[in-house]
């Protein structure tokens, strides 16, 4: 079983506090000699604590000494480079933190642009419905889109896994949906400029005279709901 996240705060009971300071001590000691083994590098810990009349010297105070004059040796900039304190560890996770968010945020939102879209050629949802900053991200997302198909279907050309009868630019330059219709539903709840005959997946054509097809009476029994429109 795993061991549970341990909180970052001060021990209170005396007992559990100096268990953990020996245990922790130890640990932070052989770590110090596996990175100078492993890595080649010169290290040493200096630790006090109200439990011992003396500090903790590792390796030895001559050799602590040794490292400690050729830190102090270096130019300043260079000591501070890469110095960690509580308050630039802290800021350092924030603004990892704040990274991460942002960038849930922008998959989230490309999310929700791939649902309006799979609505709207889906016949759920009218593009004049969709507010204007959405249909200018619908239009980068169907770009980018059909640029990856493109690049996909030249690596397959490439190695001769397939052989397709059209380019991809004349497979793709075509309007899938007149602003202002509804694409609606074709037989068997397939949408219009998609067939399951022969293929498990979409094939990208539309049939003649289709391009501006209105809501069938055949609609889509699982209406799922769309996102919701935010900045």
């Amino acid at each position: 079983m795993t061991r549970g996240k341990i909180k970052l705060e001060y021990i209170a009971n005396d007992a559990e506090r100096k268990a953990s300071f020996k245990k922790r001590k130890k640990g932070l000691l052989n770590k110090a000699h596996e990175l100078c083994t492993l890595c080649g590098v010169q290290a040493c810990a200096i630790i006090y604590s109200s439990y011992e009349p003396e500090p903790t010297v590792w390796p030895s105070e001559l050799d602590a000494q040794h490292v400690i004059s050729r830190f102090m040796a270096l130019p300043e900039m260079e000591q501070t480079q890469r110095m960690f304190n509580q308050e630039s560890y802290t800021d350092q996770r924030i603004r990892k933190s704040q990274e991460q968010a942002q960038k849930l945020q922008r998959e989230n939102k490309i999310k929700d642009i791939e649902i309006l879209m799979h609505q709207c050629m889906a016949g759920l949802l009218n593009l004049q419905n969709v507010p204007p900053n959405y249909t200018t991200e619908m239009g980068r997302l169907a770009d980018q889109r059909k640029q990856d198909i493109l690049a996909r279907m030249e690596e397959l050309q490439r190695i001769g896994v397939v052989n397709p009868q059209m380019e991809g630019n004349q497979v793709m330059n075509f309007p899938l949906v007149n602003p202002g219709s509804e694409v609606g539903f074709g037989w068997g709840n397939v949408p219009y400029g998609f067939d399951n005959t022969d293929h498990p997946g979409p094939s990208f054509s539309i049939p003649p005279g289709n391009t501006n097809a209105g809501s069938s009476s055949n609609p889509p029994e699982n209406d799922a709901p769309g996102p919701s429109f935010r900045n």
